[in-house]
């Protein structure tokens, strides 16, 4: 019974030894397939890709760190104001000691005193310090916690601008996709017209002018084709780069350019009037006025007392006869500044002059915001009506131009004719392409200084 438990057991034992190998020859080739295999692509909406930089961009991360350093900052400052505990400690000896000392033991009364011990010190002690006024720390602590507030309104800048980037790459590499579509269905409408003007050629029904004027358009379109598709490269590394996405990652942009156009014609219709309080860059401005004006307070503080307090304690750890220190002490120090010679009046009159600048560059910003609001949403509708007058003129030159490859096809144009209905489309396409990134240029900058700082 033992032996066919123990052949059981070592029969178990070897099929799970060879389940565990081959398991683990499983992992090892499916880790080198995966590593081998190229990675899936990630689709992102242009919503979607705000999303993720707000949350994965560098430059937010940072921005992030800035918020808990200031943070951290006022902590700092705050502390120097609390109570402070230091502890002391200090041992020595002395081999040889003065002719004094030694006659010391020759004293009446003196006999039993060990001479030994008056060759060591060991004590320990410890203090601590409380501040009872001083009116910078009063102002530093008030102007650190402002400095706090500037440092969330960096943060928050900084997301508004990167959220005009992604907007700003994520169309242009629409543009730039469209453009190489556009291109590619082009390229293969020539080739089949080169392909049957060969035939035609062949045959005496056109010249080899034509077939010439069309390889020329062949060989234009590759080459704008090739440049174009650069183009879609270098403008979705710089959208992965901007979202804090590993540069060789692939992506796939799933919005489409006109339903984002339409989304920008809807939202404009529904734009709040400007709200200057709750502007970013007016806040910042508003904030630096505040700092200016506690830096102003903080001169002034220059003409008052500081007052603090301490108590020690002082314990001797040893049986040295001369140590009759004091174990407790208790104390209050008063710094009282009186004459510098006009130093300190000085710098109170510079910090208040910097005050004054400031209160002065927080009014003509509020103007200038007030003036780029108007422009901005001046020029917005204004491109909107140009982009909608390119997409028209676009979409006519198309038709045109499909209709004079059919022309071109059944005899009736010429291949020069073709070559300039060609030009006048892609010109047609070029001017419609500009006019789109103007408006989103323009809705960019409009929603810039419309985004409200929430606090």
């Amino acid at each position: 019974m033992t032996i066919e438990f123990i052949n059981i057991f070592k029969s178990g034992t070897m099929k799970i030894s060879s389940i565990l190998i081959l398991a683990f020859l499983f992992c090892i080739s499916f880790r080198a397939g995966a590593q081998t295999s190229p990675s899936q692509p990630l689709k992102f909406s242009l919503s979607e890709a705000k999303a993720y930089a707000l949350n994965n961009s560098p430059v937010l991360l940072n921005s992030a760190r800035d918020v808990e350093i200031a943070k951290k900052m006022v902590w700092e400052n705050t502390a120097t104001g609390l109570p402070q505990f230091n502890v002391n400690s200090s041992y020595s000896y002395n081999p040889q000691l003065s002719g004094f000392t030694d006659a010391i033991v020759n004293f009446p009364g003196m006999e039993d005193l060990d001479i030994n011990d008056l060759k060591k010190n060991f004590f320990v002690s410890g203090q601590v310090d409380q501040l009872i006024f001083n009116g910078a720390y009063i102002v530093g602590l008030k102007a650190a916690q402002v400095y706090a507030n500037l440092s969330k309104l960096a943060e928050t800048k900084s997301k508004i601008g990167i959220e005009e980037s992604i907007t700003t790459t994520y169309f242009t590499a629409l543009v730039a996709q469209q453009s190489s579509e556009i291109l590619d269905s082009t390229l293969t409408a020539i080739q089949q017209t080169l392909f049957q003007t060969e035939q035609m050629l062949e045959n005496g029904f056109v010249e080899q002018t034509d077939l010439d004027q069309l390889k020329i358009l062949e060989s234009n379109i590759k080459s704008n084709l090739t440049l174009t598709l650069r183009q879609v490269g270098i403008m979705e590394r710089m959208l992965k780069f901007q979202m804090g996405l590993p540069i060789d990652q692939p992506v796939l942009l799933t919005d489409q350019i006109d339903p984002l156009v339409n989304i920008m014609n809807l939202e404009t219709a529904i734009i709040d009037s400007f709200d200057l309080e709750s502007n970013v860059d007016y806040n910042m401005m508003q904030t630096q006025e505040k700092l200016r004006l506690l830096n102003y307070r903080l001169s002034k503080t220059q003409f008052l007392p500081s007052i603090s307090g301490y108590y020690s304690f002082y314990k001797s750890l040893d049986n040295n006869f001369f140590n009759d220190q004091s174990p407790s002490t208790y104390g209050l120090s008063l710094y009282f500044p009186l004459f510098s010679s006009g130093l300190r009046m000085a710098q109170v009159k510079q910090r208040q002059l910097e005050y004054q600048k400031a209160q002065t560059n927080r009014q003509m910003g509020a103007d200038d915001l007030r003036i780029q609001y108007e422009s901005a949403l001046s020029g917005f509708l204004a491109a909107r009506d140009v982009y909608f007058l390119q997409q028209e003129n676009r979409n006519l030159a198309l038709r045109i131009y499909r209709k004079s490859i059919i022309k071109f096809q059944e005899g009736v144009s010429s291949s020069l004719d073709l070559n300039t209905t060609q030009q006048q489309y892609f010109t047609a396409e070029g001017t419609y392409f500009n006019a789109l990134m103007a408006l989103v240029t323009a809705k960019a900058k409009l929603d810039n200084l419309l985004t409200k700082n929430v606090q």
